[in-house]
């Protein structure tokens, strides 16, 4: 019976996973899943100590269709894309500068309108958990001016939460659950929305 060894390298180089032939023997099945299991948990840990990097972002898609009324029933497709660039200060906290583009198509009757907008302000972020962990728990707030095509502008307010999973040291996946307040200068108006956010990390340490 042949198998190859499982290889940790811990030269900051990409983990590295070999395999020989393995005979479909049960107890090998069993000893591979260990094997594979303490190797994952070995290298899933993510890069949140002082003086590392922090970019990735996150996206979210609206749609909402109205059809109360023939002449004046409607749809909205909305797109939200926010890149961050980030530094930590101390393990485990962050900070850096949060931007935003966004497209709105909105459609109501025979009238149609596109709207797209940018915006930058800076944001934190704390993680709760060991920076060994597999998956932490994240905190984010952000407060950024956006600017809008139809000569408008809007002030918001952002506080985020949630799970953060990671592939490997230096990859992680965010799910998050958002609050956003914000204030529009073209109608006066404030509103306060909750959302579901998905977004990819990548942390880069500082040599």
């Amino acid at each position: 019976m042949k198998f190859k060894r499982l290889y940790i390298i811990n030269d900051n180089s990409p983990p590295l996973l070999h395999f020989y032939t393995l005979t479909k023997t049960k107890p090998m099945k069993k000893i591979t899943l260990v094997n594979l299991f303490c190797f994952l948990t070995a290298i899933c840990h993510s890069q949140l100590t002082k003086g590392n990097w922090l970019v990735g972002g996150n996206a979210r898609f609206a749609t909402q269709q109205q059809k109360e009324d023939v002449l004046l029933g409607g749809s909205t497709f909305s797109v939200h894309i926010a890149p961050i660039v980030g530094y930590f200060f101390a393990d485990k906290f962050a900070t850096g500068l949060e931007t935003n583009f966004s497209y709105t198509n909105v459609k109501v009757g025979q009238i149609k309108s596109k709207v797209t907008g940018i915006g930058v302000g800076p944001f934190v972020r704390y993680y709760f958990l060991s920076t060994d962990n597999r998956v932490n728990i994240l905190a984010h707030s952000a407060y950024k001016h956006l600017w809008y095509s139809q000569n408008y502008n809007e002030k918001t307010f952002l506080l985020s939460a949630g799970p953060v999973f990671y592939f490997n040291s230096s990859v992680g996946l965010e799910t998050t659950l958002n609050y956003q307040h914000f204030s529009n200068s073209a109608t006066s108006i404030s509103a306060t929305t909750f959302f579901l956010g998905i977004g990819l990390q990548i942390h880069l340490e500082n040599n």
